[in-house]
């Protein structure tokens, strides 16, 4: 989901097939080097201020696998391998071989039109009635628009992955199924309401009993519907005015199969090698795995920030063409937690970063640690939005919080004049009523930019998306901004309608501080 930021993801093709190794090893031995990966792990999480990080490390026969900082800052929990984290958009690449599982069953058919699967589900495009198929929702070329991800409501019913879907139609798709490519969480919303529709189970029920299980991922959970009491789930994390702040998002039960599949990075290490060795896998999740891995060529290729090379999208993988190898990713982004995965068959490295904070550190980690293993150096960390944009409501609230007590200061002065009689009430005329007018107008303006600002900021995303997925200092500092721009107003209406009686105006011996004050304004 980068996006937001917005955030996006990636993927690769699958080259090579050998023996998995084991998913739980965790050794630092030839390969893969324990105090270099530790180094740079804690070093990106001091940098970019993430509370705690679980990795996953695999070089040819290697693992290594551990988890850094605090899943509970507050009760000073630590994360280990073992702990739980909401995988954001890297839930894709698992809902995706749920869905072709049911292709490698003869049950769902990629070239169908998604109506024989959801015969109530009604799209258009200009107008039109519009037909995509199955392909185009796991491709990402249905058509569905990037805001998808606003327009679903929080929910927890067992309804709720219908509704999403259903949701999503209300709004006429932005171009013609089949014809680019455009990311959108939405689209595999709807593959899992496929899932729904013809396995007749749930979502987590399917994917639990018929993916999950059947690949040794235990501590993998579709969804926190079917979680067990006393799983170790992290505690997500939102940046404030002051450091990282707990975050309790709204559940999004709709959206489980797009982002919403909780992973720990013990598992993560064994999902990898299963992506990089899916020979290992039963035989039908096996060709799923692998079919999953093909890119789409039907559309052009996409290159879009933070990457710098065209990618194709697969199964829920951005799949990159080295030329000499192939390299899969993806990326994923919750209010509260993020992820990156990557991995290339070719050279058998893959990596797995999970954290619990909304930020482009997990990237970060993740593609330093993947130069690490091919003995490179690290790029620079890139730009973290939301870093970016919580250093700008701390910015804004600490000037516009001095500015409003300023401001109460110069009215307390100033009613005290009123009360003393020292200011007096002008007597009303054409241009005092136009200035009164321009002040109310200003004031309004004002309101509408802090109204205004974050949605631009925000991809134009509604109130009810920012205050989901923007850091704490963003929705006091647009208040405060419409507050300070009220109260500015309102003093100078109040010095407009009450001036200074001309004696005092006068005599800047006896009152300097009063003709001070007015001057200052």
């Amino acid at each position: 989901m980068n996006r937001l930021l917005i955030k996006m993801l990636c993927a690769c093709i699958l080259l090579g097939i050998a023996a998995l190794p084991p998913a739980s090893a965790n050794t630092a031995g030839s390969g893969i080097s324990a105090e270099s990966v530790d180094e740079y792990v804690l070093k990106l999480m001091d940098q970019m201020d993430l509370p705690g990080v679980s990795v996953a490390v695999l070089r040819g026969d290697k693992t290594y696998v551990k988890g850094y900082g605090k899943a509970d800052t507050s009760r000073n929990i630590p994360v280990t391998p073992d702990t739980l984290f909401e995988l954001g958009s890297n839930s894709k690449a698992f809902t995706g071989v749920g869905l072709l599982l049911l292709v490698e069953r003869g049950l769902v058919d990629l070239e169908a039109p998604v109506t024989r699967y959801l015969p109530w589900l009604a799209l258009q495009a200009k107008g039109e009635s519009a037909e995509p198929t199955v392909g185009h929702f796991l491709h990402q070329t249905s058509g569905l628009g990037s805001d998808s991800v606003a327009l679903i409501d929080p929910s927890t019913e067992d309804t709720a992955l219908k509704d999403t879907v259903l949701g999503l139609s209300e709004n006429p798709l932005w171009y013609k199924p089949g014809t680019q490519f455009l990311y959108s969480t939405g689209n595999y919303d709807v593959l899992g309401a496929i899932i729904e529709a013809v396995s007749g189970l749930s979502y987590e029920s399917y994917m639990s009993a018929e993916v999950l299980q059947p690949l040794g991922l235990e501590q993998t959970s579709a969804g926190r519907a079917i979680l067990q009491g006393g799983t170790k789930i992290s505690q997500g994390y939102k940046p404030g005015l002051i450091g990282n702040r707990e975050y309790q998002a709204p559940v999004y039960r709709g959206n489980t199969p797009a982002g919403y599949i909780l992973s720990s990075a013990k598992d993560m290490a064994r999902w990898l090698n299963l992506q990089m060795n899916p020979a290992a896998a039963p035989s039908e999740l096996r060709r799923a795995i692998a079919r999953a891995q093909i890119p789409d060529v039907t559309v052009k290729a996409t290159e879009t920030p933070p990457y710098t090379t065209p990618f194709s999208y697969g199964g829920g993988w951005l799949v990159f063409n080295k030329g000499d190898h192939t390299l899969f990713s993806h990326g994923g982004n919750n209010p509260n937690y993020s992820s990156y995965v990557l991995f290339d068959p070719v050279q058998q490295i893959g990596v797995a970063v999970l954290g619990n904070r909304n930020t482009t550190a997990t990237y970060a980690i993740c593609e330093g640690l993947y130069a690490l293993q091919q003995d490179l150096k690290p790029a620079a960390a890139p730009m973290d939005t939301m870093d970016t944009a919580n250093l700008a409501g701390r910015i804004i609230i600490l000037i516009c919080a001095a500015l409003c007590l300023w401001m109460i200061y110069v009215w307390v002065k100033d009613l005290r004049l009123i009360r003393n009689g020292r200011r007096m009430r002008r007597g009303p005329s054409f241009a005092l009523y136009a200035k009164t007018s321009g002040l109310v107008i200003l004031a309004a303006l004002i309101m509408g930019v802090a109204w205004y600002m974050p949605k631009m900021l925000f991809w134009g995303y509604p109130w009810r998306f920012i205050v989901v997925w923007a850091p704490f200092t963003i929705v006091p500092a647009m208040i405060l901004i419409a507050i300070t721009g009220t109260m500015f107003s309102a003093l100078r209406l109040l010095k407009m309608w009450f001036p200074l009686h001309p004696a005092v105006q006068t005599d800047r011996r006896t009152h300097p501080q009063v003709i001070q004050e007015e001057a200052s304004l």
